[in-house]
């Protein structure tokens, strides 16, 4: 109930301005000790696979250099990091198909406040953006199959392309630290707009500026 109470407590102050929500996904829209879609496709081929160990040794090559990173390196390095592992479904050609069978193996629960407010959205046509560092591929099929995928939500992450059965590409990498360009990008479509902000990190709840976001933390 209290991500629909901070959505429609933004509505009765909103005056003409659009009212939109904003979510992170892992952890937020999903539990918190859910898997983690960027990490998942690794435990749904098994860690013993190639593709897992391919993923582990860019973890171990990424992980210290970011964390050791100044604050004006990190963006660079962490664009550097997500391309990699998008890489690697290119590489290992994950069919298209593998990440709906994935979620039979894998622990993915939405919380249920988040059902409530993505529901809420959709009756009252409140445009709805998933940004998301994660995995767009499986963000999906989730999704979907929690019945929370409707015409008003667009989902901002990363995203391998095919062609058929083929990887082929994938999309410009959403990071951490590069989600609010993506954000103002698509929001720039509206000319006066408060967006309610869901997220679990400070960094998600400061996507945007104070003036024109309402952040609402998931606990």
């Amino acid at each position: 109930m209290y991500y629909l109470e901070q959505m429609i407590a933004a509505r009765d102050t909103a005056g003409s301005r659009e009212v939109v929500a904003v979510c992170d996904f892992d952890g937020t829209i999903t539990t918190a000790d859910s898997d983690v879609t960027m990490n998942a496709m690794a435990k749904a081929l098994g860690y013993d696979s190639e593709f897992a160990r391919a993923r582990d040794a860019l973890y171990r090559e990424y992980r210290p250099a970011l964390d050791a990173a100044a604050d004006g390196e990190r963006p660079a390095l962490e664009r550097k990091w997500w391309n990699a592992q998008m890489a690697l479904f290119l590489r290992h050609q994950i069919p298209p198909e593998r990440y709906t069978d994935a979620l039979k193996s894998l622990d993915f629960r939405l919380r249920p406040e988040a059902v409530e407010l993505l529901r809420y959205c959709e009756e009252n046509d409140i445009p709805v953006y998933i940004v998301s560092a994660g995995l767009g591929n499986l963000i999906i099929p989730i999704l979907a199959w929690s019945g929370c995928l409707s015409p008003n939500l667009r989902v901002l992450a990363n995203f391998v392309r095919y062609d058929g059965e083929k990887a082929v590409s994938y999309t410009a990498p959403v990071t951490p630290g590069n989600k609010s360009a993506h954000l103002q990008m698509e929001l720039s479509a509206f000319d006066n707009y408060l967006a309610v902000i869901y997220g679990n990190t400070e960094e998600d709840l400061n996507l945007l500026p104070a003036g024109i976001s309402i952040p609402v933390r998931a606990e």
